[in-house]
């Protein structure tokens, strides 16, 4: 069973992901869960706080994911990789650290150095794997487009958009490393 400072953490990162920080607060939290405003603040002092948890949450459960994959092609460990920002997309989301991105200047140094970590730990998973390649310098590259792709669907409300620039990235990318 999921306690409550769990409930939290979970509809805190459900809420930054569909609203962003400033699109919500502790009360929104207590009526969905149906606890006191002060119940949350037990948990976390500030909202500060709960987005430190979040993207600690997030952080984590995304590179398990990663290191779960058993694609042993290039092509099939970037679609896994992909789909993970892709999931967040067909669930109305968008990539929690993507969103805190946008808030940098709202932000305290160290969730912004977290957020740093996570956008470089993607950046240094993606560089391992083209390393064979010799094309490192593509997964900044990558990356960006991924980052693009997924503001510009989700605005839009296009996964189609993601999945037509996502795909020829990826063939573009497998183009370019097999000359």
């Amino acid at each position: 069973m999921i306690n409550t400072k769990e409930k939290i953490v979970n509809l805190g990162l459900e809420l930054i992901q569909t609203r962003g920080i400033n699109g919500f607060s502790f009360a929104d939290i207590a009526k969905v869960i149906d606890i006191k405003k002060a119940s949350i603040h037990y948990y976390f002092p500030s909202k500060t706080d709960l987005i430190e948890a979040v993207l600690e949450k997030y952080s984590t459960n995304f590179f398990e994911a990663l290191e779960q994959s058993t694609a042993s092609t290039l092509k099939a460990k970037l679609e896994y990789y992909t789909s993970l920002y892709r999931m967040n997309l067909i669930e109305g989301r968008i990539c929690l650290c993507s969103d805190l991105a946008m808030d940098t200047y709202n932000l305290n140094d160290s969730i912004n150095n977290k957020v740093g970590d996570f956008f470089q730990k993607n950046i240094s998973w993606l560089e391992k794997q083209f390393t064979e390649y010799k094309s490192s310098q593509k997964a900044s590259e990558f990356f960006a487009g991924i980052q693009g792709a997924q503001l510009i669907s989700r605005n839009q409300k296009r996964i189609d958009y993601f999945d037509e620039v996502i795909t020829k990235s990826i063939d573009d990318l497998l183009l370019s490393v097999e000359k």
